[in-house]
């Protein structure tokens, strides 16, 4: 028995287009009565409402409209038993079909006429409740058997099994019902067969990662873009989020390749809802992202598919929002050189311009001395450039961001900030480098820590992180090193 605990009203974008047919979804379910019913269906993770109906006083409800609904996987909602619900399909056999089944056992008691697809997809689900239990067997009995060789070795072969018997059960139905929208689901769900690593001619493996490279280059095989119905059911956003998360290095310059190339897939394979949903989807998640970096996909993806004039569903005010955003966030994307900060005054009328201080990695931080956070970090990265920064080559660039100068100068002495190797100053009291747009300076404090060439490698980092970042971002360099040689 499943249950939802929230349902949304789907978004006006991916319901104003017409699809299928009108429908008529007679429905009798036993243990209900005098009630209410909710049609809806999956979208990702999310589940809609497309529909509510009456349940009378014998459990029969009808769902019926004249507005047209895409394929998919549907739910039937009960919210007087706690929100649960049970599956339908909407696929290519029709719309207008009837069911009965009883709140005891959604699935085993259902009784189908009118859909054969959704008597298919009724048997599938018995199936897989079936051999859910059987693996669950499996599995305990795999954990209580794990020190004897013999047993171990004997269940794994059982799973083995039971995975080629699920995998050969599946293909059938695929085979069987070529034409139902339930096969296009099925065979999405299928994993890539991984062929044996190539050998050398001493037998040996020539590349140790043939594996993930040959499932990562194969992974969308099975799926079928131009079909928009996958964007409801749980499957395509599964399968996308895993494809980001787990398939991609976690390094910006490679997820821009990747997330473009998915978005690309969809662009050119796909239904125009699927290149919505693919490139809208992979969008927020870098546009939300904490993770330091990952806002250089998010411009890559504003470039490639906003900006361009691809993605036609969006209005002027979110384009002239992106457009701004792109502007400000590209002079601090990680890996270009920082924004030069030409005659910054200092607090004893010194003038320095950052890309000529000779150092080894510089820290620049924007500061202001009435935040509250700033009244923390500032003596944090003070005792950090004592202790160790100093020693591994590191000077300070720290920017006051306000106008008066007595009140800077008092936070100067108040912390000790006057020490080698740290440059206090400001952009006044005349200011000339419109130094918050090039670093897109929002918050405070704000710190970019930059290499000897100025080019940033890090930005918006906590000080107590410095130390380890560049520990290993010095390992990084000695391993980059070793593989050219």
């Amino acid at each position: 028995m499943k249950k939802i605990f929230l349902l949304f009203i789907v978004l006006f974008a991916f319901t104003s287009i017409n699809y299928a047919q009108e429908y008529e979804i007679k429905l009798k379910i036993n243990g209900v009565r005098d009630t209410v019913a909710y049609l809806g269906h999956h979208f990702g993770a999310q589940k809609y409402v497309v529909d509510t109906a009456k349940i009378d006083h014998n459990g029969n409800v009808v769902f019926v409209g004249n507005k047209k609904l895409y394929r998919g996987i549907y739910i039937v909602v009960l919210p007087s038993r706690a929100m649960t619900y049970f599956e339908i399909i909407l696929g290519n056999d029709g719309y207008k079909f009837s069911i009965e089944t009883d709140t005891a056992d959604f699935v085993a008691k259902m009784k189908i006429k009118g859909s054969n697809e959704n008597v298919v997809f009724n048997e599938y689900q018995k199936k897989m409740s079936e051999m859910g239990k059987t693996i669950t067997k499996l599995n305990k009995e795999y954990e209580i058997a794990n020190q004897n060789k013999a047993d171990v070795s004997e269940i794994r072969q059982k799973m083995v099994d039971w995975q080629n018997e699920r995998e050969t059960y599946i293909q059938k139905l695929i085979n069987d019902h070529p034409k139902y929208f339930f096969s296009t689901v099925l065979k999405s769900m299928i994993d890539i067969k991984i062929p044996d690593a190539p050998k050398d001619e001493k037998g040996e493996i020539i590349d140790p990662a043939f594996g993930y490279h040959y499932n990562k280059a194969h992974f969308w095989d099975n799926m079928n873009f131009s079909e928009v119905g996958m964007l409801r059911t749980p499957i395509y956003e599964s399968k996308l989020d895993y494809f980001i998360s787990k398939m991609i290095p976690p390094l910006p310059d490679s997820l821009i390749v990747d997330c473009n190339k998915i978005i690309r897939k969809a662009y050119d394979e796909g239904d125009s809802l699927m290149f919505q949903y693919t490139c809208s989807h992979i969008f927020n998640m870098f546009d939300t992202s904490r993770i330091m970096g990952y806002d250089a996909v998010m411009v890559s993806i504003a470039e490639e598919w906003y900006l361009s004039g691809k993605a036609t569903w969006v209005d002027t005010a979110f384009l002239k929002k992106a457009a701004e955003r792109v502007e400000k966030i590209t002079p601090t994307k990680i890996g270009n050189i920082a924004y030069n900060l030409v005659r910054m005054q200092s607090f004893d009328d010194k003038y320095y311009t950052l890309h000529d201080i000779k150092a080894d990695y510089m820290v620049v931080i924007f500061y202001e001395p009435s935040c509250g956070h700033c009244k923390k970090e500032i003596p944090l990265l003070i005792s950090a450039y004592n202790d160790t920064l100093k020693a591994m080559g590191v000077k300070v660039f720290a920017m006051y961001n306000q106008y008066d100068k007595p009140e800077w100068v008092e936070f100067i002495e108040k912390n000790s900030m006057n020490i080698d190797g740290w440059y206090n100053v400001w952009d006044g009291p005349r200011p000339h480098t419109n130094y918050r747009n090039y670093y897109d300076i929002y918050s405070t404090p704000t710190l970019f820590l930059l290499d000897k060439d100025k080019k940033i490698i890090a930005k918006r980092i906590s000080v107590e992180n410095i130390k380890e970042f560049l520990l290993q971002h010095e390992l990084r360099l000695e391993y980059e090193k070793g593989l050219k040689k």
